[in-house]
C-alpha cells in the first residue's frame, strides 16, 4: 500500500528550501516528474501523456500550422509518448520554425498545468528526490513553464474549492458525457441554458471524448463545461461513461473537508490563464452583496475570469452578514436597494464592527443624486458606482482599492 502523501505540501517545503532537482512520485502506473530550479518549478510531466493530447493544446491556443505537424500515426493516437517525447516533440517544432519563444513557454504552461492538477489530488504515493538532476533537453530554459510554486499551489487549491461542488455528478474530468437518448434534445431541463440545436451540436461533439478533450475542442474552460452540463446530468439526459484506459488509473476529485465549503455557497470560475495566477499577484476575495441574481452574475463575469479575483455572491443582506465577517473579504461590492435591510444600514453595520472597519466598501446604486452619494459616504461607504456599469469600470473601482 502506498503511504500517505500530501503534495502542496512537499512541493511548498522544497520552495521555500529552493531546491533544485527533480521530484519523483509515483501511484500505481503513473509517474510525475516535477523539475525544480531554487525552488521554481521549471516544468512537471506525467507517464500519461500522448502526441495527441499535445495536437489537441496546440490547437485550443491557436497554433494550427504546429498542431498539424505534431507527428501523430493515425492508428496509434493513444500511444503514450516515452519520457520527454512530447516535450521532444516541441523541441522539434520550434526547430521547424513553427513555435515562437512565447509559444513555446505557453504550451509549456499547458502541460505543466495537466499534469499538477492530477498530483495534488493524490493523497497517496511513493516519492524520490533527486538533488541536481534537471531535464536534458537543449533548448530547456525555452519550453520551461517557470512557474512561482506557491502560485501554482494556491491556484489548484482554488480549483480543487470548484472541482468539489460538483463531486456527487463528476468524479474526474476524464469521464466521457453521452446524450442517453436523442428525443431528449426537446426536453426541458430545470436551469438548463442549452438550446436543443446547441445540445444537439455538443452531443455530438461528446462522442468518444473526455470532459477534458470536450473542454480542449470547444476551448472553454473544463469547470465551465461541467457547470453547463451539470443539469443535464441531474435530470440523465447527459450519462457520463467512466474514463478510458490510461486516465482510468488517475486519481480522482477528493471529497471536500467541512471546512473547505464556501459560506455563501456560490464558486466562481478561475481564470483559464496560469500562468497570471502562479506569479507574485495575490487573489482577493470580493464579496458581492445584491437581490438581483442578474447583477450579481454580470458582476462574476466581469472579475471571476481574472485570476487575482475570487467571487463570493449573496443575494439575500441579512443572511449574508453573518457569513461575510467569517469571510472577511478584501472588497464589498454592495448594492443600496434591497428588501428586509438596505445598503447603508448594512454599510454602517460592517463599519461598526472590528473585522470590517477598515474594509473598503462600494456602494452599487442606479441613482446619480448626490443625495445618495452624501448618504454613502455618511455610512461608511468608500465609493460608489452607478449602474448600469461596464466591466471597465468594474475594473477600474476594483483595481482602485486592490491595487493601489
Amino acid at each position: 500500500m502506498n503511504p500517505e502523501l500530501d503534495c502542496a505540501q512537499l512541493l511548498t517545503q522544497l520552495s521555500r528550501e529552493q531546491s533544485t532537482g527533480c521530484l519523483e512520485i509515483i501511484y500505481g502506473s503513473t509517474r510525475w516528474q516535477l523539475f525544480l530550479r531554487f525552488g521554481q518549478l521549471l516544468t512537471a510531466d506525467y507517464s500519461i501523456q500522448s502526441l495527441d493530447r499535445l495536437a489537441h493544446h496546440l490547437r485550443q491556443l491557436g497554433y494550427s500550422a504546429a498542431a498539424d505537424a505534431v507527428t501523430v500515426e493515425p492508428d496509434k493516437k493513444s500511444r503514450l509518448a516515452p519520457d520527454h517525447g512530447v516535450r521532444q516533440e516541441i523541441e522539434d517544432l520550434a526547430l521547424q520554425g513553427l513555435l515562437d519563444r512565447e509559444q513555446l513557454q505557453n504550451i509549456s504552461v499547458q502541460l505543466t498545468k495537466e499534469a499538477v492538477e492530477p498530483l495534488l489530488w493524490l493523497t497517496a504515493g511513493e516519492v524520490e528526490w533527486h538533488p541536481n538532476k534537471l531535464i536534458s533537453i537543449a533548448s530547456m530554459s525555452n519550453i520551461s513553464a517557470n512557474l512561482k510554486t506557491s502560485g501554482l499551489i494556491d491556484y489548484y487549491r482554488q480549483r480543487l474549492i470548484i472541482w468539489q461542488k460538483f463531486t456527487n455528478i463528476v468524479e474526474s474530468p476524464h469521464q466521457r458525457p453521452y446524450l442517453t437518448n436523442e428525443r431528449f434534445l426537446d426536453k426541458a431541463v430545470p436551469h438548463g441554458t442549452l438550446s436543443p440545436k446547441a445540445l444537439s451540436q455538443i452531443s455530438q461533439l461528446m462522442k468518444g471524448l473526455s470532459l477534458r478533450n470536450l473542454a480542449l475542442f470547444l476551448k472553454q474552460d473544463e469547470l465551465k463545461l461541467v457547470k453547463l452540463l451539470t443539469p443535464y446530468i441531474r435530470h440523465n439526459v447527459i450519462c457520463l461513461r467512466e474514463p478510458s484506459a490510461p486516465f482510468n488509473e488517475l486519481p480522482t476529485i477528493p471529497e471536500p473537508p467541512l471546512e473547505a465549503i464556501n459560506l455563501s455557497g456560490e464558486l466562481t470560475i478561475i481564470d483559464r490563464d496560469l500562468s497570471r495566477a502562479s506569479g507574485d499577484t495575490k487573489v482577493y476575495q470580493i464579496a458581492c452583496i445584491d437581490d438581483s441574481p442578474m447583477i450579481l452574475d454580470e458582476m462574476e463575469r466581469f472579475l471571476g475570469n481574472k485570476a487575482k479575483y475570487k467571487i463570493s455572491k449573496f443575494e439575500e443582506p441579512i443572511k449574508a452578514s453573518g457569513m461575510i465577517f467569517r469571510l472577511k473579504p478584501d472588497l464589498i461590492l454592495m448594492d443600496i436597494t434591497m428588501p428586509n435591510i438596505n445598503g447603508y444600514k448594512l454599510c454602517s453595520l460592517f463599519r461598526n464592527s472590528e473585522v470590517l472597519a477598515e474594509t473598503p466598501i462600494v456602494m452599487v446604486t442606479g441613482n446619480r443624486g448626490l443625495i445618495d452619494k452624501a448618504r454613502a459616504k455618511l455610512v461608511g461607504a468608500t465609493d460608489y458606482l452607478t449602474k448600469p456599469f461596464t466591466e471597465e469600470g468594474l475594473l477600474t473601482i476594483v483595481d482602485k482599492y486592490l491595487n493601489s
